[in-house]
């Protein structure tokens, strides 16, 4: 009897240390491992579920890695993305239009050349001839504004603005595809380990039900322990399951998300360490500092401002309309006649034309109107812009601030977790504690262990944001 005994104890402290084990050295970072060899049960994909290829298995994109970083995730979006792509053609529309109005105070040069044949009688002198007759010509002209009271000037100045308001736009554009891309991006990661630590936990709860048979082999627990450490272990496998049909919908939003099929092979490069102490990060600044920055660099806001600036000069472009305007004009020219002056004859003039607006049905009265009323709207979207980014920027240092102080207390939460659960162990292994007072603290931890992960991941997140917000967010960061 002794020998029995003494093979049961040993092999109760064969299954305690196969139960315990992967608890060791959890305290001030999350550690989401795939799950031990040890695990009674491997696991498919999804877990403990019939096989899914058609929603498991995914395709390759030649030319793009399985694993990609941030800065290369943005630029491949850039590369395809439909939405930016159309943004791209509406700025090449406003520069083209500004390579237009900057020829205005340039000449207009142009070559005409003729050639007619004329059947039929014509007149020669004083005689009427009959035959087929040849004029053959070539002129060129020059036309060169000279004055029209600097309104070719402020064409040309409202162009500009509105090419440079087209450019911000298009630069908002690529920091809103970029924050996207960023979102996306960390949420996959999210997902991905989340499964990870839901593995392992499944592989912890299946060694502590070894653990449980071990003590009921050797009478040192009930039988019923054995179905409430199954239960756990089913509850853990339902959240696996769950976790893993998130990391799959996550993915396909990040390819998606890049211009690619929801089925490409590319998932996010794991570039976030899972440590919890943000003592070196550096703290966020106050409201005044963050929106003096953001006034600085958002493009919209940037936009706003130049489209106001466009507006004034197109105003006072219409406003000129009723100024006097010169326009000097040179041409010369070489023609002739056959069969009557086979030798060219050479023309040459040179004028000025003076246009002065009298009357034109009120046409430039209502331009003026137009214009004046694009400009108090360019106002007043400047206005609405800048209050955007007021509340965009508040917004996002509160919720960075308050991600902040989470991840610090989802820190203490794991390490008070990691302590009463070493305790509540240490009691079981001498039959001090319950097994349901184990249980109890390994879900306290379980739970500690994911609210530390999702905290960091929302503080990557709230960083994004932030950066979004005030304009930091470049292609490559």
């Amino acid at each position: 009897m002794r020998s029995r005994s003494a093979i049961g104890a040993l092999a109760l402290v064969a299954c305690a240390f196969a139960f315990l084990a992967p608890r060791c050295g959890v305290h001030a970072a999350v550690q989401p491992t795939p799950a031990p060899a040890e695990s009674a049960t491997p696991l498919p994909y999804p877990a403990y579920g019939p096989p899914a290829p058609g929603v498991v298995e995914r395709s390759s994109v030649p030319g793009i890695a399985a694993r990609v970083s941030l800065s290369k995730a943005v630029a491949i979006a850039v590369a395809r993305s439909p939405v930016f792509a159309s943004e791209r053609a509406v700025y090449q529309l406003a520069r083209a239009k500004y390579g237009a109005a900057k020829s205005a105070v340039l000449p207009n040069v142009s070559i005409t050349a003729g050639s007619d044949k004329t059947y039929g009688p014509s007149f020669f002198g004083t005689q009427i001839v009959n035959g087929t007759f040849t004029n053959d010509q070539i002129r060129a002209q020059l036309q060169q504004l000279i004055f029209d009271g600097g309104r070719a000037i402020a064409g040309i100045e409202s162009a500009k603005a509105a090419d440079l308001a087209g450019y911000d736009t298009l630069q908002r554009q690529l920091q809103t595809l970029a924050f996207g891309v960023a979102s996306a991006y960390y949420q996959a990661l999210q997902a991905e380990q989340t499964v990870r630590l839901d593995a392992r936990i499944v592989a912890e709860y299946e060694a502590q039900e070894r653990l449980v048979r071990a003590k009921i082999a050797v009478g040192k627990a009930a039988p019923s322990d054995l179905a409430q450490a199954q239960f756990q272990t089913a509850q853990a496998r339902l959240r696996l399951v769950q976790a893993q049909g998130a990391q799959i919908a996550a993915e396909s939003s990040f390819a998606t998300t890049l211009g690619l099929d929801a089925n490409a092979g590319v998932a996010p490069l794991n570039d976030t360490p899972l440590d919890l102490d943000l003592a070196t990060a550096p703290a966020p600044p106050s409201y005044a500092t963050a929106l003096r920055r953001a006034l600085l660099l958002r493009p919209d806001y940037l936009a706003a401002v130049a489209n106001v600036r466009a507006a004034q000069e197109n105003l006072r472009y219409a406003k000129l309309a009723r100024v006097p305007q010169i326009v000097a004009t040179a041409s010369t020219g070489r023609s002739n006649e056959l069969p009557f002056s086979p030798v060219l004859r050479r023309t040459d003039t040179l004028g000025a034309t003076l246009t002065i607006p009298i009357f034109d049905q009120g046409l430039t009265n209502y331009n003026v109107a137009v214009a004046a009323s694009q400009m108090d709207q360019a106002v007043a979207s400047l206005r609405s812009a800048r209050l955007s980014v007021e509340s965009d920027v508040r917004g996002a240092l509160a919720n960075l601030v308050s991600a902040r102080a989470a991840v610090d207390q989802a820190r203490y939460e794991l390490h008070n977790a990691q302590i009463s659960f070493d305790a509540a162990r240490a009691k079981y292994a001498v039959g001090a504690a319950t097994l349901l007072d184990l249980i109890q603290q390994e879900v306290n931890l379980s739970q500690a262990q994911t609210d530390a992960l999702n905290t960091l991941y929302a503080y990557r997140l709230a960083q994004q944001q932030y950066r979004y917000a005030v304009g930091e967010m470049t292609v490559g960061s």
